[in-house]
């Protein structure tokens, strides 16, 4: 790092914003010459005293912001955990884990499995904007508990249509939405409920096995 090279912060945040947050990361967002983040990040924490830079989801915009500010102080907003399934990982590979600190918040995973009071030490957690559906079956087919971030492409009722379209019909789900939010619900069903219905982007599903029920050959196509 050059001598004029600031250390780079990447903040977790929850859906209640700056008030959820510890005293340490409100002071590093307060400091901060800039504030990188979604414009839902940027939302959650209000006004800041440095600029407030917003970035689509594209993270090769987040690393050109912080290439051409490097001799500024830099607060990069991030929702939940920035190193489970966050944009943390991405940024050490393009530019040097050396050069940041990570300031974590719960993580949407976890704070769905709090909701519904499961165990998430065994269970199978995936990103499904990082694995095909399709690819994760005969994982699925054989676990106990699944934890799944959904995508805009596959959002919880066409995963529960997939699974039941492949025999994978013997897991309760939940739906988990808006978690930390005003708006937050947790909805409880069959897969074939859950089919029926949509949900808010900000989603996690959560697969529980029926007790007692074998593991089947998968019914593919």
């Amino acid at each position: 790092m050059s001598n004029n090279s600031q250390k780079i912060f990447v903040v977790g945040i929850g859906e209640d914003g700056f008030a959820g947050l510890t005293d340490y990361a409100r002071h590093l967002i307060e400091s901060a010459d800039l504030v990188v983040g979604e414009q839902h990040c940027l939302d959650l924490i209000g006004e800041t005293s440095g600029r407030r830079v917003p970035v689509s989801p594209n993270l090769e915009e987040v690393v050109k912001t912080i290439t051409e500010n490097r001799d500024k102080r830099i607060v990069i907003l991030a929702l939940g955990d920035p190193l489970f399934y966050g944009i943390a990982r991405y940024l050490w590979d393009k530019i040097g884990k050396e050069y940041f600190e990570i300031v974590p918040h719960v993580s949407i995973m976890q704070m769905a499995f709090a909701r519904v009071k499961e165990s998430w030490e065994d269970a199978l957690l995936v990103n499904l904007s990082h694995l095909s559906l399709e690819d994760l079956f005969n994982q699925i087919r054989s676990a106990e508990t699944v934890g799944l971030f959904t995508t805009d492409e596959l959002p919880p009722n066409v995963v529960a249509q997939r699974l039941l379209a492949t025999g994978l019909d013997y897991f309760m789900a939940y739906v988990c939405e808006n978690l930390g939010a005003p708006n937050e619900r947790v909805t409880f069903g069959e897969l074939a409920d859950i089919a029926q219905h949509t949900y808010s982007p900000l989603n996690v599903l959560i697969l529980v096995r029926k007790p007692d029920v074998p593991d089947r050959p998968l019914s593919l196509f």
